[in-house]
């Protein structure tokens, strides 16, 4: 299992970079023929990481002229253009993972001479340049997981020598340090960084112990092996990492039990299985991990309801099923869990509705239906959460003719409602990635040609698309 997750994980992470940058098939043919639309200055599509810098908007998106770069907005198509073209020509340089940090955004991309590299950025083309080049040459060190802890940005990155390992810097070349040298060598893996309290987890690999947990307050002396969950070799496929207060939520197999829920305060005899949801070998499979204050909700399987919700404050006694949604064995939770306020919100069904928005307290009586989106059976298929002050913004298919559209929430059913029909009729907008701008609200939805455009949704409810409109899909 170790063996085949080491061979597996550099075209692993490859594929997984070129789907982030969803870079669409033309950025490969200059000589293929193109729309004069297409040619616009503001024809940008595909675009991704929406990060907020003193008032604007960066991201990632792709133009038929420059291939994936950088662009940043104002929230106004008069005040969005290209940041700098990192990697001139059509191949474009490939952003990804924008993240921010003293006041700039941090991203990995190349210039075409390097590889893919930690570069920043202040916001304008002059003070957007590479931090480092961590592996000279064309491969390039491949940074992600870009984590902001403590009073540095920590990430994963391979230097050619050690493999991917742990590092992080302060915004200079001479501040950026390793801080894990883990079973060092080409195969070493580490990654699912996050940060607990005073510390920060992540999982790796060593030919040992197989891939664990592992901590670190920062430094090398510090950065130390956790526990071996599943003793010897093999994985203890260690998944979901999730904070509460100190300490880190995970899921696990130690070889004995199936896929159970565990937790650790960063120490071998604070780590341990919270609850053997479903007794014996059989996974409960705990998944959609989130915290409201001190207390995980999640969705588990204890085999005689099915998938539902569920909660835990971190005792064996305290982790119970909050509400048996569907009654029976065929589960109800159909998509991750989003917190607001005091409450979690998910899509289930009750096996009279389809799958629908329901929130819950963390009691059975607190657990409801917030609306009935697509009335009936059909499913209005509530997904792609993120909260934005007291409102929850989401996709959800509304029935009838109007697809897959933007919808908010405050929780009540008359607060729920369609923001706009984006991709006209029935066609699917899919919207996702919605991010506060000011008084407005940004997000990436289908034009209802094919392709993925930035609209703006304003205080006054409004909803405009920013760049310039495209009648065709940009292939």
């Amino acid at each position: 299992m170790r063996g085949a997750l080491l061979s597996a994980m550099r075209p692993a992470w490859l594929a997984a970079l070129a789907l982030s940058v969803q870079l669409p098939a033309v950025a490969q043919d200059p000589e293929r023929e193109v729309l004069p639309e297409q040619r616009q200055a503001l024809a940008f599509v595909s675009p991704t990481g929406l990060a907020s810098l003193q008032g604007k908007m960066l991201f990632s998106a792709f133009h038929i002229a420059s291939g994936q770069e950088l662009w940043i907005t104002d929230g106004t198509s008069a005040g969005t253009r290209m940041l700098k073209d990192i990697r001139p020509g059509f191949r474009g340089s490939f952003p990804a993972g924008q993240t921010v940090f003293r006041n700039h955004v941090y991203t990995t991309a190349t210039d075409g001479e390097s590889g893919l590299e930690l570069w920043r950025t202040d916001g304008t083309a002059a003070g957007t340049t590479r931090v480092i080049d961590l592996r000279p040459g064309e491969e390039g060190a491949m940074p992600s997981e870009l984590t902001v802890f403590r009073d540095a940005l920590y990430f994963v990155a391979d230097d050619g020598k050690t493999g991917f390992q742990v590092w992080k810097t302060s915004g200079t070349s001479e501040t950026t340090t390793r801080v894990s040298s883990i079973d060092a060598g080409p195969r070493a893996v580490a990654r699912q960084v996050t940060v607990a309290g005073k510390r920060l987890f992540f999982t790796a690999t060593t030919r040992e112990h197989g891939h664990e947990l592992w901590v670190t307050e920062g430094t090398p002396e510090s950065t130390r092996l956790v526990k071996d969950v599943r003793p010897g070799a093999e994985d203890a496929g260690i998944q979901a990492l999730t904070a509460v207060g100190d300490d880190i939520y995970f899921t696990a197999h130690d070889g004995e039990h199936g896929i159970e829920l565990w937790k650790s305060d960063g120490s071998e005899s604070g780590t341990r299985m919270v609850k053997d949801i479903r007794p014996g070998t059989s996974p409960s499979r705990p998944s959609h991990l989130v915290a409201v204050g001190r207390t995980l909700y999640f969705a588990a399987d204890d085999g005689a309801h099915g998938t539902e919700l569920w909660k835990s404050d971190g005792t064996e006694a305290g982790t119970t099923l909050v509400k048996d949604i569907r009654a029976g064995t065929g589960g109800s939770i159909s998509s991750p869990f989003a917190t607001m306020g005091a409450r979690v919100y998910f899509a289930a069904t009750d096996g009279a509705s389809g799958a629908e928005l329901w929130r819950s307290d963390g009691t059975a009586k607190g657990t409801v239906l917030v609306k009935d989106i697509a009335p009936g059976a059909e499913s209005g298929s509530p997904a792609r959460f993120a909260v934005i002050g007291s409102t929850l913004w989401f996709s959800a298919n509304g029935g009838g003719t109007t697809g897959v559209e933007p919808w908010t929430s405050d929780g009540t059913t008359a607060g729920t409602r369609a923001v706009a029909d984006v991709a006209a009729g029935a066609r699917n907008a899919l919207p996702l990635g919605f991010r506060a701008l000011g008084d407005a609200v940004l997000f990436v939805a289908d034009d209802g040609h094919g392709n993925e455009r930035l609209w703006t949704r304003r205080k006054d409810g409004r909803v405009t698309l920013i760049g310039d409109p495209l009648k065709e899909r940009l292939r």
